[in-house]
């Protein structure tokens, strides 16, 4: 993320009938604010009232604020409290970081519930200080506790891919600390190794929210549109985007923009801002908080080129780490610096080993009612695996080869003979087949 200063941002305060000019910090102003303010609240004396901190915060971020309360006093519409609550919601809706409640809700003291009985912030800091504010879509990852088990399902469910895990982990530990706030990724391999399910899965345990961008659908100039709206005297443009609409959810999703290569310049346009701070701007003028967001683009760029890239199990294949220079050699010269300049970490995912595959195909078969034999395993990793399609051709293999052998045996009530037990399979030259079966009889 930049650390460049930002310029101020006119929030349009439709309640007051004003132009809020509210401060643009840079990313590390916003840090030492946050940190001066949380240690004020903490090493308070006395109970911190809502209605003090909302003027405290107002005359922080509100440029000549003094001017616009007494412009927007005269109007004579709204009490003073009540202008107060306006401002501080235009705020915390441009820096959520800021909101009492996030302030406060990991100080574990009832000493700053005062004041907020009556606020609608109140629910949610009591849960919060009791542990139970366990929101489906604000998934936190606090302690290593919780981060080391991640990094166990993450490898268990990823097979091969020990160090993009890694990566991953190493960069969910900064945020869970504060060091870093939002990331971003290119994952570069060749397909079927597991860089979209890597994604799926840290979308479910940082957040619980993720959203998939299939670039290919991106190619021509206009497309990007998508995203933040159509501009104005376009069909559509009186509508909410779709980034808006996750930017009213939360600031903490996973977006994977698969097959970045394929992409138009002007979504690469687009995404240098978001990257650059965390925000974007909609085609209403409203500036979209994703700032403790994970960005991973998806890209096969050296791959395809290389002929010394090439996948399988021959032992004349180049080592891990000659294959992983010349993908980033690769990778440079295709994308413009301008966009690698943002990127976090290039990670070259692994080719998959023949140890690996079977170990996919084992996960696959898990999930059907059969035994897991060697013999179904070693029939599978030969006949199923492909150098093009990588192990997601496993998938597809055992669904059009094993899964329609024990649906015809279920349709055709054939139940394994022994009862409870999972189907038996039978490797033949003519194919997997299921036996030790018999006819189903219902009870009388």
């Amino acid at each position: 993320m930049s650390d460049t200063k930002q310029p101020i941002y006119r929030s349009v305060c439709r309640e007051l009938n004003t132009v809020l000019l509210v401060e643009g910090l840079s990313l590390e102003e916003e840090k030492t604010l946050y940190w001066t303010i949380k240690k004020r609240v903490k090493d308070s004396k006395k109970p911190v009232n809502l209605e003090d901190y909302k003027k405290y915060i107002a005359k922080k971020f509100i440029l000549d604020f003094d001017v616009v309360m007494a412009e927007i006093q005269t109007s004579e519409m709204y009490e003073e409290e009540e202008i107060y609550d306006i401002v501080y919601d235009s705020i915390v809706s441009l820096y959520p970081n800021f909101s009492m409640s996030f302030i406060c809700t990991d100080l574990n003291s009832d000493t700053f519930m005062t004041g907020l009985e009556d606020s609608s912030l109140f629910d949610r800091l009591k849960k919060s200080l009791e542990g139970s504010d366990k929101d489906e879509a604000d998934v936190g990852l606090s302690s290593l506790e919780d981060i080391t088990d991640v990094e166990k399902q993450l490898k268990k469910n990823i097979l091969g891919q020990d160090p993009a895990v890694a990566s991953v982990i190493k960069a969910l530990k900064l945020t869970a600390t504060g060091l870093s706030q939002g990331t971003s990724f290119l994952f570069v391999g060749p397909t079927g190794v597991g860089k979209t399910e890597l994604g799926k899965l840290l979308g479910d345990k940082y957040s619980g929210l993720f959203y998939k961008v299939n670039c290919a659908e991106y190619a021509g100039g206009h497309e990007y549109a998508k995203l933040i709206g159509s501009p104005p005297g376009y069909i559509g443009h009186t509508e909410k985007s779709l980034m808006a609409e996750k930017a009213e959810k939360s600031n903490r999703w996973v977006f994977l923009f698969d097959e970045i290569e394929k992409a138009h310049h002007k979504l690469y346009d687009f995404l240098l801002s978001l990257l650059d701070d965390g925000t974007c701007t909609d085609n209403m003028g409203n500036v979209l908080d994703f700032k403790e967001s994970i960005f991973i683009f998806t890209s096969n760029k050296g791959i395809v080129e290389s002929k010394q890239r090439r996948m399988g199990f021959t032992q004349n294949d180049p080592t891990e780490d000659e294959k992983k220079n010349s993908v980033k050699t690769s990778v440079r010269g295709h994308f413009s610096p301008e966009f690698m300049n943002r990127i976090d970490e290039v990670v070259v995912f692994n080719s998959l080993t023949k140890k690996d595959v079977k170990k996919i195909a084992k996960l696959q078969l898990d999930k059907l009612p059969i035994e897991v034999t060697d013999p179904l395993l070693e029939y599978i990793v030969k006949h199923g695996y492909s150098r093009e399609y990588g192990a997601r051709n496993i998938a597809r293999y055992i669904k059009n080869n094993i899964s329609d052998k024990i649906a015809d045996a279920i349709l055709s009530g054939q139940v394994p003979r022994k009862e409870g037990a999972m189907y038996s399979p039978k490797v033949t030259k003519d194919g997997v087949k299921i036996y030790d079966v018999k006819k189903f009889k219902a009870d009388a």
